[in-house]
């Protein structure tokens, strides 16, 4: 019996620490933080689509308008690792019509029409130049605009950026709710980045060909006026503290 005691007694000086650590008082606190860079390139995507009886004569006019479009962009300066060939698509059409003989006995006959598509994105190292060559484009015959996007090649180091704001601000939430509960915060134990996947850019539909408005919040708390064409970069994180 007294060795029972005595591993009871054991037990509980070894088990005593892992208790206290489980009953440790911790606070999580998150923040997250926002910050807008201006793009440095622009992507289009548009089309070339022609409606056509013949397949070859359709074929001709359509590698004709493409030689007129690359030539265009290669003539403005743009290296050839920027203009890209996205796809081709042949899509048949069959028409149905009924035709009706003079002795009033109809008939169907069926006849076959082709839609041909040639896709492009080029690659524009100056975002402010992508109005004049999307226009240059369309007065050449572009008859589709698939997208206009904006984005930056700097995204690493912006959201470094925005990490490290997140972590500041997480920071300065936990020291006044501390204050405000008068409470002594000891180290933090635990960081968790709450950040959700994004592919930050700044994107234009064909049907919205036009500067999205953003707004950002200055240091100083006021609201501002619109920014136009940023793009933003979020990060979010949990730092947890000991409380003391």
């Amino acid at each position: 019996m007294k060795k029972f005691y005595l591993f009871l007694l054991v037990f509980f000086f070894v088990a005593a620490p892992f208790l206290a650590e489980a009953t440790e008082a911790l606070m999580n606190v998150s923040a997250e933080a926002e910050v807008r860079v201006k793009p440095d390139r622009a992507a289009l995507t548009f089309g070339l689509y022609e409606k056509t009886a013949t397949l070859r004569e359709g074929a001709q006019k359509l590698n004709a308008l493409s030689r007129q479009v690359t030539d265009y962009l290669r003539n403005r300066g743009i290296e050839e690792r920027f203009i890209q060939t996205d796809s081709l698509h042949i899509q048949p059409i069959y028409i149905t019509q009924t035709v009706y003989a003079k002795n009033g006995a109809k008939t169907q006959q069926e006849t076959v029409k082709y839609e041909l598509g040639q896709t492009f994105t080029v690659t524009l190292e100056d975002p402010a130049q992508y109005e004049d060559v999307l226009y240059a484009l369309l007065e050449l015959g572009i008859n589709r605009v698939e997208n206009v996007s904006f984005y930056s090649t700097q995204l690493r180091q912006t959201r470094d950026e925005a990490r490290q704001l997140a972590v500041q601000y997480a920071r300065e939430k936990a020291a006044l709710l501390a204050e405000a509960a008068d409470i002594r915060l000891g180290k933090i134990v635990n960081i968790t980045e709450n950040t959700a996947a994004q592919w930050p850019s700044a994107r234009l539909t064909a049907s919205n060909i036009s500067q999205n408005m953003t707004q950002e919040l200055p240091a100083d708390g006021q609201m501002p006026g619109p920014a136009t064409g940023m793009i933003s970069v979020k990060a979010a994180v949990t730092l947890t503290y000991k409380i003391k």
